[in-house]
């Protein structure tokens, strides 16, 4: 049986109230109780949203995480312009997606903690294929196959690790600067 289209409607702007309780909470924080204040509703009606319960409701943010992420960044490595303008794309695209460094990447919430285990599976997913991505785009430059993964995997670890340093520190500006640093290294292979 398929959800109405005003159950599915109405389930879609749950999740957007919910996504900021998990995101500021974790997979572990996020409690009914937070997650009633976000959206009004009681436990029961939750439920009646998302049967099962915090899980489904992780699963569904996550998916919808992942496709925003995908259709800002990382479909912009797929076309036929010219490689380093894919990437210049991405790199918009990913800065827009975290707000330059002020927002969160549910996926890097999800892939930690209590979620680890119950999520980290469909992370990883999501992450290999993006970095394929990114190594398919970084070859079509003329780096080597080898070459290629070592700068995809040094592009995601600049840019979730600038995220969390600026997390970390308090630096709202942090993001940006290691964005830009990522920027001007991809830049030198046109």
């Amino acid at each position: 049986m398929s959800e109405s289209p005003t159950h599915a409607g109405e389930r879609r702007a749950l999740l957007m109230q919910l996504r900021r309780v998990f995101e500021q909470n974790g997979y572990a924080g996020a409690t009914f109780s937070l997650m009633a204040a976000a959206t009004g509703l009681g436990r029961a009606t939750l439920y009646h949203y998302f049967p099962g319960g915090k899980q489904e409701m992780a699963e569904a943010l996550l998916e919808d995480a992942a496709a925003e992420l995908d259709t800002r960044a990382f479909s912009q490595l797929l076309g036929g312009a010219r490689p380093t303008d894919r990437l210049a794309a991405f790199l918009q695209g990913f800065g827009e997606y975290l707000h330059d460094g002020h927002g969160h990447c549910l996926l890097a919430v999800f892939a930690q903690g209590d979620a680890r285990d119950l999520l980290g599976p469909a992370v990883a997913r999501h992450m290999a294929r993006w970095q394929m991505l990114l190594e398919a785009t970084l070859s079509s430059t003329g780096l080597s196959p080898k070459r290629a993964r070592r700068a995809a995997e040094e592009v995601l670890d600049g840019l979730y690790g600038g995220l969390v340093v600026g997390k970390m520190t308090g630096d709202e500006r942090h993001f940006e600067r290691a964005l830009k640093r990522t920027a001007r290294r991809l830049e030198k292979l046109d």
